[in-house]
Protein backbone atom coordinates (compact mmCIF):
# COMPACT_ATOMS: atom_id res chain seq x y z
CA UNK A 1 0.00 0.00 0.00
CA UNK A 2 1.14 3.56 -0.63
CA UNK A 3 0.19 6.84 0.97
CA UNK A 4 -2.24 7.17 3.84
CA UNK A 5 -5.97 7.63 4.30
CA UNK A 6 -6.90 11.21 5.16
CA UNK A 7 -10.64 10.83 5.60
CA UNK A 8 -13.58 8.54 4.92
CA UNK A 9 -17.04 9.84 4.11
CA UNK A 10 -19.00 6.82 5.31
CA UNK A 11 -22.66 6.09 4.55
CA UNK A 12 -25.36 6.38 7.20
CA UNK A 13 -29.10 5.58 7.16
CA UNK A 14 -29.75 9.26 6.38
CA UNK A 15 -26.88 9.52 3.87
CA UNK A 16 -26.85 6.32 1.83
CA UNK A 17 -23.99 7.14 -0.53
CA UNK A 18 -21.06 9.52 -0.99
CA UNK A 19 -19.32 9.24 -4.36
CA UNK A 20 -17.82 10.73 -7.54
CA UNK A 21 -15.92 13.84 -6.51
CA UNK A 22 -13.34 16.34 -7.76
CA UNK A 23 -10.73 18.68 -6.24
CA UNK A 24 -9.73 22.25 -7.04
CA UNK A 25 -7.43 24.87 -5.52
CA UNK A 26 -9.27 27.92 -4.22
CA UNK A 27 -7.79 31.38 -4.59
CA UNK A 28 -6.84 31.53 -0.90
CA UNK A 29 -4.78 28.34 -1.20
CA UNK A 30 -7.38 25.98 0.28
CA UNK A 31 -8.39 22.79 -1.52
CA UNK A 32 -12.10 22.24 -2.20
CA UNK A 33 -13.38 18.69 -2.66
CA UNK A 34 -16.90 18.45 -4.11
CA UNK A 35 -18.87 15.20 -4.41
CA UNK A 36 -22.32 13.65 -4.76
CA UNK A 37 -24.17 13.13 -1.45
CA UNK A 38 -27.22 10.88 -1.49
CA UNK A 39 -29.96 11.05 1.13
CA UNK A 40 -31.98 8.34 2.85
CA UNK A 41 -33.95 7.34 -0.24
CA UNK A 42 -31.31 4.93 -1.57
CA UNK A 43 -27.93 4.65 -3.26
CA UNK A 44 -28.98 3.82 -6.83
CA UNK A 45 -27.74 6.32 -9.42
CA UNK A 46 -31.15 7.91 -9.96
CA UNK A 47 -32.00 8.43 -6.28
CA UNK A 48 -32.04 11.85 -4.67
CA UNK A 49 -28.62 13.54 -4.45
CA UNK A 50 -27.07 16.98 -3.92
CA UNK A 51 -23.50 18.21 -4.33
CA UNK A 52 -21.66 18.60 -1.04
CA UNK A 53 -18.10 19.75 -0.38
CA UNK A 54 -15.39 19.86 2.25
CA UNK A 55 -12.29 22.05 2.43
CA UNK A 56 -8.66 21.51 3.40
CA UNK A 57 -6.47 24.40 4.56
CA UNK A 58 -3.32 22.30 5.06
CA UNK A 59 -2.52 20.79 1.65
CA UNK A 60 -4.89 17.87 2.11
CA UNK A 61 -3.65 16.74 5.53
CA UNK A 62 -7.15 17.22 6.94
CA UNK A 63 -10.58 18.15 5.56
CA UNK A 64 -13.32 20.01 7.38
CA UNK A 65 -16.95 19.07 7.85
CA UNK A 66 -19.01 18.61 4.66
CA UNK A 67 -21.46 21.33 3.65
CA UNK A 68 -24.05 21.78 0.91
CA UNK A 69 -22.41 23.29 -2.17
CA UNK A 70 -25.15 22.94 -4.79
CA UNK A 71 -28.69 21.71 -4.21
CA UNK A 72 -30.62 19.60 -6.71
CA UNK A 73 -33.56 21.97 -6.27
CA UNK A 74 -31.47 24.73 -7.84
CA UNK A 75 -31.99 23.06 -11.22
CA UNK A 76 -35.43 21.63 -10.36
CA UNK A 77 -34.43 17.99 -10.45
CA UNK A 78 -33.98 15.01 -8.12
CA UNK A 79 -30.32 14.26 -8.66
CA UNK A 80 -27.08 16.13 -9.42
CA UNK A 81 -23.88 14.06 -9.49
CA UNK A 82 -20.46 13.33 -11.05
CA UNK A 83 -18.62 16.59 -10.43
CA UNK A 84 -15.70 18.02 -12.42
CA UNK A 85 -14.11 21.31 -11.35
CA UNK A 86 -12.16 23.79 -13.47
CA UNK A 87 -10.73 27.30 -13.08
CA UNK A 88 -12.28 29.37 -15.83
CA UNK A 89 -10.33 31.91 -17.89
CA UNK A 90 -11.87 34.91 -16.14
CA UNK A 91 -11.06 33.47 -12.71
CA UNK A 92 -14.48 31.97 -12.00
CA UNK A 93 -14.78 28.58 -10.36
CA UNK A 94 -16.44 26.26 -12.88
CA UNK A 95 -18.39 23.19 -11.82
CA UNK A 96 -19.60 20.52 -14.24
CA UNK A 97 -22.16 17.96 -13.14
CA UNK A 98 -24.83 15.59 -14.43
CA UNK A 99 -28.47 16.58 -14.07
CA UNK A 100 -30.71 13.53 -13.91
CA UNK A 101 -34.16 14.38 -15.24
CA UNK A 102 -36.89 12.02 -14.05
CA UNK A 103 -34.39 9.18 -14.14
CA UNK A 104 -34.80 9.03 -17.93
CA UNK A 105 -32.43 11.77 -19.08
CA UNK A 106 -28.91 12.63 -17.99
CA UNK A 107 -27.60 16.03 -19.06
CA UNK A 108 -24.09 17.46 -18.48
CA UNK A 109 -24.31 21.00 -17.11
CA UNK A 110 -21.87 23.81 -16.22
CA UNK A 111 -22.32 26.47 -13.55
CA UNK A 112 -19.85 29.21 -12.59
CA UNK A 113 -19.07 31.01 -9.35
CA UNK A 114 -17.39 34.39 -9.06
CA UNK A 115 -17.15 34.05 -5.24
CA UNK A 116 -15.47 30.64 -4.85
CA UNK A 117 -18.64 28.62 -4.52
CA UNK A 118 -20.83 30.83 -2.36
CA UNK A 119 -23.21 31.51 -5.26
CA UNK A 120 -23.63 30.10 -8.76
CA UNK A 121 -24.65 31.26 -12.21
CA UNK A 122 -27.54 29.86 -14.17
CA UNK A 123 -26.58 26.47 -15.64
CA UNK A 124 -25.36 26.04 -19.19
CA UNK A 125 -26.31 22.82 -21.00
CA UNK A 126 -23.12 21.24 -22.38
CA UNK A 127 -24.92 19.08 -24.96
CA UNK A 128 -27.22 20.01 -27.81
CA UNK A 129 -29.93 17.34 -27.67
CA UNK A 130 -31.93 15.76 -24.87
CA UNK A 131 -30.63 12.28 -24.05
CA UNK A 132 -28.81 10.10 -21.55
CA UNK A 133 -25.19 11.33 -21.58
CA UNK A 134 -22.77 9.99 -18.97
CA UNK A 135 -19.72 12.12 -18.16
CA UNK A 136 -17.67 10.82 -15.24
CA UNK A 137 -16.37 12.90 -12.36
CA UNK A 138 -13.05 14.71 -12.74
CA UNK A 139 -13.05 14.15 -16.51
CA UNK A 140 -13.62 17.52 -18.24
CA UNK A 141 -10.32 18.97 -19.53
CA UNK A 142 -8.94 22.13 -21.11
CA UNK A 143 -6.44 21.63 -23.93
CA UNK A 144 -3.38 23.76 -24.67
CA UNK A 145 -5.42 25.64 -27.26
CA UNK A 146 -7.92 26.69 -24.58
CA UNK A 147 -10.69 24.41 -25.87
CA UNK A 148 -12.70 22.63 -23.18
CA UNK A 149 -13.37 18.98 -24.03
CA UNK A 150 -16.02 16.74 -22.51
CA UNK A 151 -16.41 13.13 -23.64
CA UNK A 152 -19.66 11.28 -22.94
CA UNK A 153 -21.21 7.87 -23.33
CA UNK A 154 -24.65 8.33 -24.86
CA UNK A 155 -27.14 5.58 -24.04
CA UNK A 156 -30.65 5.10 -25.39
CA UNK A 157 -33.15 4.10 -22.69
CA UNK A 158 -34.77 0.76 -23.60
CA UNK A 159 -36.90 0.08 -20.51
CA UNK A 160 -38.15 1.94 -17.46
CA UNK A 161 -38.93 0.98 -13.87
CA UNK A 162 -40.54 2.99 -11.09
CA UNK A 163 -38.36 3.54 -8.00
CA UNK A 164 -39.85 5.41 -5.04
CA UNK A 165 -42.65 6.66 -7.24
CA UNK A 166 -40.38 8.01 -9.98
CA UNK A 167 -39.50 6.55 -13.39
CA UNK A 168 -35.89 5.39 -13.74
CA UNK A 169 -33.94 4.02 -16.67
CA UNK A 170 -33.71 0.26 -16.17
CA UNK A 171 -32.41 -0.89 -19.53
CA UNK A 172 -30.06 1.15 -21.67
CA UNK A 173 -28.72 0.47 -25.15
CA UNK A 174 -24.97 -0.06 -25.70
CA UNK A 175 -23.25 3.28 -25.40
CA UNK A 176 -21.77 5.43 -28.17
CA UNK A 177 -18.98 7.98 -27.78
CA UNK A 178 -19.95 11.64 -28.10
CA UNK A 179 -17.41 14.47 -27.88
CA UNK A 180 -18.40 18.01 -26.93
CA UNK A 181 -16.26 21.14 -27.02
CA UNK A 182 -16.34 24.80 -26.08
CA UNK A 183 -14.05 27.48 -27.53
CA UNK A 184 -15.47 30.37 -25.49
CA UNK A 185 -14.70 29.17 -21.96
CA UNK A 186 -17.87 27.13 -21.56
CA UNK A 187 -20.53 29.67 -22.52
CA UNK A 188 -21.51 27.78 -25.68
CA UNK A 189 -20.94 24.17 -26.73
CA UNK A 190 -20.81 22.24 -29.98
CA UNK A 191 -20.86 18.55 -30.82
CA UNK A 192 -17.41 17.73 -32.20
CA UNK A 193 -17.99 14.01 -32.84
CA UNK A 194 -20.80 11.53 -32.21
CA UNK A 195 -22.05 7.98 -32.68
CA UNK A 196 -18.58 6.43 -32.32
CA UNK A 197 -19.04 2.75 -31.50
CA UNK A 198 -16.80 -0.02 -30.29
CA UNK A 199 -16.03 -2.59 -33.01
CA UNK A 200 -17.60 -6.04 -32.56
CA UNK A 201 -15.75 -7.82 -29.75
CA UNK A 202 -16.56 -11.21 -28.32
CA UNK A 203 -18.48 -10.97 -25.01
CA UNK A 204 -18.56 -7.16 -25.11
CA UNK A 205 -22.18 -6.09 -24.66
CA UNK A 206 -21.93 -2.65 -23.06
CA UNK A 207 -20.60 -0.58 -25.92
CA UNK A 208 -18.93 2.67 -24.84
CA UNK A 209 -19.16 3.37 -21.12
CA UNK A 210 -17.78 6.23 -19.03
CA UNK A 211 -15.03 7.51 -21.34
CA UNK A 212 -12.22 9.79 -20.23
CA UNK A 213 -9.81 11.98 -22.17
CA UNK A 214 -6.35 13.47 -21.72
CA UNK A 215 -4.15 15.57 -24.01
CA UNK A 216 -0.83 13.95 -24.89
CA UNK A 217 2.38 15.97 -25.15
CA UNK A 218 2.25 15.88 -28.95
CA UNK A 219 -1.19 17.50 -28.93
CA UNK A 220 -3.24 14.38 -29.68
CA UNK A 221 -6.26 13.58 -27.54
CA UNK A 222 -6.32 10.09 -26.02
CA UNK A 223 -9.76 8.78 -25.13
CA UNK A 224 -9.96 5.71 -22.87
CA UNK A 225 -13.23 3.78 -22.64
CA UNK A 226 -14.74 1.48 -20.03
CA UNK A 227 -16.59 -1.62 -21.27
CA UNK A 228 -17.03 -5.29 -20.30
CA UNK A 229 -14.60 -6.91 -22.76
CA UNK A 230 -11.81 -7.29 -20.17
CA UNK A 231 -9.76 -4.39 -21.58
CA UNK A 232 -10.04 -0.63 -21.58
CA UNK A 233 -10.52 0.51 -25.20
CA UNK A 234 -8.84 3.61 -26.62
CA UNK A 235 -8.98 5.96 -29.58
CA UNK A 236 -7.09 9.09 -30.62
CA UNK A 237 -7.81 12.47 -32.21
CA UNK A 238 -5.23 14.68 -33.94
CA UNK A 239 -7.59 17.55 -34.73
CA UNK A 240 -8.93 18.73 -31.39
CA UNK A 241 -11.67 16.12 -31.09
CA UNK A 242 -13.37 16.37 -34.49
CA UNK A 243 -12.27 12.99 -35.86
CA UNK A 244 -11.10 9.86 -34.05
CA UNK A 245 -9.37 6.59 -34.81
CA UNK A 246 -11.46 3.46 -34.49
CA UNK A 247 -11.55 2.35 -30.82
CA UNK A 248 -9.27 -0.61 -30.12
CA UNK A 249 -8.23 -2.58 -27.01
CA UNK A 250 -5.52 -0.80 -25.02
CA UNK A 251 -2.71 -2.15 -22.83
CA UNK A 252 -4.97 -1.84 -19.78
CA UNK A 253 -6.91 -4.88 -18.58
CA UNK A 254 -9.93 -4.11 -16.44
CA UNK A 255 -13.32 -5.31 -15.24
CA UNK A 256 -16.38 -3.21 -16.03
CA UNK A 257 -14.87 -0.27 -14.18
CA UNK A 258 -13.64 3.21 -15.17
CA UNK A 259 -9.98 4.21 -15.42
CA UNK A 260 -8.78 7.71 -14.51
CA UNK A 261 -5.77 9.51 -16.01
CA UNK A 262 -4.36 12.96 -15.28
CA UNK A 263 -1.22 14.82 -16.32
CA UNK A 264 1.02 15.85 -13.43
CA UNK A 265 2.83 19.17 -13.22
CA UNK A 266 6.12 17.51 -14.17
CA UNK A 267 4.59 16.29 -17.44
CA UNK A 268 4.07 12.64 -16.54
CA UNK A 269 0.70 10.93 -16.78
CA UNK A 270 -0.76 9.18 -13.73
CA UNK A 271 -3.26 6.37 -14.34
CA UNK A 272 -5.47 4.76 -11.69
CA UNK A 273 -7.57 1.65 -12.42
CA UNK A 274 -8.60 -1.91 -11.51
CA UNK A 275 -6.27 -4.26 -13.43
CA UNK A 276 -7.98 -7.66 -13.11
CA UNK A 277 -10.85 -8.31 -15.54
CA UNK A 278 -13.88 -10.35 -14.62
CA UNK A 279 -13.30 -14.03 -15.35
CA UNK A 280 -15.30 -17.24 -15.15
CA UNK A 281 -16.38 -17.89 -11.59
CA UNK A 282 -15.90 -14.31 -10.37
CA UNK A 283 -19.14 -12.62 -9.35
CA UNK A 284 -19.96 -8.93 -9.35
CA UNK A 285 -21.53 -9.51 -5.92
CA UNK A 286 -19.61 -10.19 -2.70
CA UNK A 287 -21.72 -11.41 0.23
CA UNK A 288 -24.73 -9.78 -1.34
CA UNK A 289 -23.05 -6.40 -1.96
CA UNK A 290 -22.30 -4.99 -5.43
CA UNK A 291 -18.52 -4.79 -6.02
CA UNK A 292 -18.26 -5.60 -9.77
CA UNK A 293 -14.70 -6.91 -9.44
CA UNK A 294 -13.31 -3.45 -8.63
CA UNK A 295 -10.31 -4.61 -6.63
CA UNK A 296 -7.33 -4.41 -6.52
CA UNK A 297 -6.94 -0.68 -7.05
CA UNK A 298 -3.62 0.32 -8.60
CA UNK A 299 -1.76 3.22 -10.15
CA UNK A 300 1.13 3.69 -12.53
CA UNK A 301 3.12 6.49 -14.10
CA UNK A 302 2.74 6.31 -17.87
CA UNK A 303 5.25 7.13 -20.54
CA UNK A 304 5.25 10.90 -21.08
CA UNK A 305 3.71 10.43 -24.49
CA UNK A 306 1.32 7.74 -23.20
CA UNK A 307 -0.33 5.37 -23.13
CA UNK A 308 2.05 2.57 -22.04
CA UNK A 309 2.71 2.00 -18.35
CA UNK A 310 5.67 0.63 -16.42
CA UNK A 311 5.68 -0.20 -12.70
CA UNK A 312 2.26 -0.82 -11.15
CA UNK A 313 1.72 -0.01 -7.47
CA UNK A 314 -1.16 -1.20 -5.31
CA UNK A 315 -3.26 1.42 -3.57
CA UNK A 316 -5.94 -0.89 -2.09
CA UNK A 317 -6.68 -4.62 -2.42
CA UNK A 318 -9.38 -5.67 0.05
CA UNK A 319 -11.37 -8.48 -1.60
CA UNK A 320 -14.56 -7.41 0.22
CA UNK A 321 -14.39 -3.82 -1.06
CA UNK A 322 -14.50 -2.06 -4.42
CA UNK A 323 -12.56 1.00 -5.54
CA UNK A 324 -13.53 3.28 -8.44
CA UNK A 325 -14.44 6.78 -9.76
CA UNK A 326 -11.16 8.45 -8.87
CA UNK A 327 -10.41 12.17 -8.60
CA UNK A 328 -6.72 13.12 -8.87
CA UNK A 329 -5.18 16.34 -7.53
CA UNK A 330 -1.62 17.52 -6.87
CA UNK A 331 -0.86 19.45 -3.70
CA UNK A 332 1.62 22.28 -3.17
CA UNK A 333 3.69 20.16 -0.75
CA UNK A 334 4.59 17.50 -3.31
CA UNK A 335 1.84 14.92 -3.03
CA UNK A 336 -1.18 13.58 -4.90
CA UNK A 337 -4.67 13.37 -3.43
CA UNK A 338 -6.92 10.56 -4.64
CA UNK A 339 -10.64 10.81 -3.92
CA UNK A 340 -12.40 7.53 -4.74
CA UNK A 341 -15.27 5.22 -3.89
CA UNK A 342 -14.13 2.61 -1.36
CA UNK A 343 -17.29 0.88 -0.19
CA UNK A 344 -17.11 -2.51 1.50
CA UNK A 345 -19.49 -5.38 2.15
CA UNK A 346 -20.34 -3.62 5.40
CA UNK A 347 -21.33 -0.49 3.45
CA UNK A 348 -23.64 -2.47 1.14
CA UNK A 349 -22.03 -1.36 -2.15
CA UNK A 350 -18.66 -0.22 -3.44
CA UNK A 351 -20.17 3.16 -4.36
CA UNK A 352 -21.38 4.14 -0.91
CA UNK A 353 -18.16 5.19 0.88
CA UNK A 354 -15.91 7.99 -0.38
CA UNK A 355 -12.24 8.03 0.65
CA UNK A 356 -9.48 10.61 0.34
CA UNK A 357 -5.88 9.32 0.31
CA UNK A 358 -2.68 11.38 0.19
CA UNK A 359 0.36 9.93 -1.57
CA UNK A 360 3.77 11.66 -1.71
CA UNK A 361 4.89 11.99 -5.31
CA UNK A 362 8.13 10.28 -4.29
CA UNK A 363 6.07 7.10 -3.68
CA UNK A 364 4.72 7.11 -7.23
Amino acid sequence: MIGRIITDLAPTPQNCRNSEGAFINLKNGDILFAYSRYGEEGYQDGCSADIYACVSSDNGETFGEPFLLYAKDTVDTDNVMSVSLMRMQNGDLGMFFLKKIGGLYCMPMLVRSADEGKSWSDPVNCVNELGYYVVNNDRVIRTKSGRIISVAAMHGVTSVEVVNGRPQAKGVAPGKLYVFGSDDDGFTWKTLAKDIRLPPVRFCTTGVQEPGVVELSDGRLWCYIRNNSGRIFECFSSDGGATWTEPQPSWFTSPRSPMSVKRLVDGRLLAVWNPIPMYNGLSNMVKGAFMDGRTPFVLSILDENGPKFTEVKTVENDLESGYCYTAIHETADGAVLLGYCAGSVEDGCCLNRLRIRKIPISEL
